[in-house]
C-alpha cells in the first residue's frame, strides 16, 4: 500500500527513528521531523528556513520578508470577512446538493468537494467565472510532482495575464493590486485556497462514513460539527508527509543534531498521530487538544478560518440533507502533495 493510500506505516516509521535521514516519497534524502513535539519545536525554529525554493512566494519566505508579504493577505483573509462568507457559501453548497436529489450515485470530488471552495476561492480573490474550469485544472497539475514545473509557468502567465486585464471589483485582488510578489502569492492563494479543503470535504466525509457512530452522533447533534472538523483535519489532514525547511547552521530538534544545509521535512501527518499526544490516534475522537493541521508558527496558514467555515458548512449540509448518505465504491487516492481522493462515489439515498 503506497503512502497516497494510507500513511500510516510511514506515520508510525518515522515516529520510532525519531530525526532521522530517510528518503522522502518524492525520492528526495531529507532530514523527517515526525513526532508531536519536535515538529512544534521545528516549525519555530529559526534556524530551519522556508526558503527552500526561491522567488518570493508567502510560504517560502522567512522574516522579515515573510511578515511585510503576510501583513496584507491576513488581513485580505481577516476572521470577520471569512465570516461573512457564511450565506454565501451555504447557497453555493445547497445548489450543488441540489443535484445529488435525483442522483442514484455521485463522486463527491467532482460533483461537490471540487465545486464548492474553488467557486468561493475564486469569487473571494475577483477570478472569472469563465476561467474557473482551467484554473482548478492548473492548479491540480501543480499539485503533481510530475507537472508540477510546467503548470506553474503557465499558472503564474495566467495570474499576470489576469492583473493586466481585470477590472478593479469589490475583491482581494483588486484590494492586494499593489502588493509586492503579487503573481506568485495569487498562484499560492488560489491554489491552497481550495486544494486543501477539498481534500478536508473528501477525506473527512470519507472517514464520517467509516466510522457510523460519529456519523450518526454529528446528526443527531449538528452543534458537535465545528469540533469534528478539527478532528477530522487531525485525523486526516492535507498536509500528510509534511512541509520542507533548510537548515541555514546546525539545528537539535528532539536532541539529535541536523547539520547546516540540510534539507528537512516536517510531517504534520504524523504529528497528528502521535500517541504520546493523541490516545488511539487513528481513530475518531472528538474534544482532543489542538492539532497541527494548519501548521504552527509565524507559517500557520492564512486561510484556516475560511477552510473551518467551508467544513462546517459542506458536513453540516451534507449530513442534514442526506443522513442515509453511503459509501457506493472503494475511493481512489491521487499521487500529489496534497494527500487526497482522486474518485469517491457515493449513495445519496438508499
Amino acid at each position: 500500500m503506497s503512502i497516497f493510500s494510507d500513511p500510516t506505516p510511514y506515520f508510525d516509521e518515522w515516529r520510532a527513528q525519531g530525526p532521522a535521514l530517510v528518503e522522502t516519497p518524492d525520492g528526495l534524502k531529507s532530514w523527517m521531523i515526525a513526532r508531536h513535539d519536535d515538529v512544534v519545536q521545528a516549525l519555530s525554529h529559526p534556524g530551519l528556513s522556508s526558503a527552500v525554493i526561491p522567488g518570493g512566494m508567502l510560504n517560502h519566505t522567512d522574516p522579515p520578508e515573510h511578515t511585510r508579504l503576510r501583513k496584507p493577505i491576513a488581513r485580505a483573509f481577516s476572521s470577520r470577512r471569512m465570516e461573512a462568507l457564511r450565506p454565501r457559501i451555504e447557497q453555493i453548497t445547497n445548489d450543488l446538493l441540489d443535484a445529488w436529489e435525483t442522483e442514484d450515485e455521485v463522486d463527491v470530488i467532482t460533483t461537490f468537494a471540487y465545486p464548492l471552495p474553488i467557486t468561493v476561492i475564486c469569487e473571494l480573490l475577483g477570478v472569472p467565472e469563465r476561467d474557473r474550469k482551467d484554473v482548478q485544472k492548473l492548479s491540480a497539475e501543480l499539485m503533481a510532482p510530475a507537472t508540477m514545473a510546467e503548470a506553474y509557468g503557465k499558472f503564474a502567465a495566467y495570474v499576470q495575464g489576469l492583473l493586466e486585464t481585470k477590472e478593479p471589483g469589490d475583491d482581494v485582488i483588486t484590494e492586494l493590486r499593489d502588493e509586492p510578489n503579487l503573481v506568485q502569492n495569487l498562484v499560492l492563494l488560489i491554489t491552497a485556497g481550495h486544494e486543501t479543503t477539498v481534500q478536508l470535504i473528501g477525506s473527512g466525509l470519507l472517514a464520517l462514513l467509516r466510522d457510523p457512530a460519529m456519523k450518526q452522533r454529528l446528526i443527531d447533534d449538528p452543534l458537535l460539527i465545528p469540533d469534528a472538523v478539527e478532528e477530522l483535519l487531525r485525523h486526516d489532514g492535507p498536509f500528510a508527509t509534511g512541509l520542507n525547511r533548510v537548515a541555514t547552521t546546525d539545528v537539535v530538534i528532539g536532541g539529535v543534531t541536523i547539520p547546516q544545509s540540510s534539507l528537512v521535512t516536517v510531517s504534520l501527518g504524523a504529528a497528528n498521530r502521535d500517541p504520546s499526544r493523541y490516545s488511539d490516534p487513528n481513530v475518531l475522537q472528538l474534544g482532543r487538544d489542538p492539532h497541527v493541521g494548519f501548521g504552527h508558527g509565524i507559517h500557520y496558514c492564512v486561510g484556516a478560518r475560511l477552510a473551518r467555515i467551508e467544513g462546517e458548512i459542506a458536513f453540516g449540509t451534507l449530513l442534514r440533507r442526506f443522513p442515509e448518505l453511503a459509501l457506493a465504491a472503494e475511493p481512489e487516492w491521487r499521487e500529489a502533495f496534497i494527500r487526497g481522493l482522486a474518485s469517491f462515489r457515493v449513495r445519496p439515498k438508499p
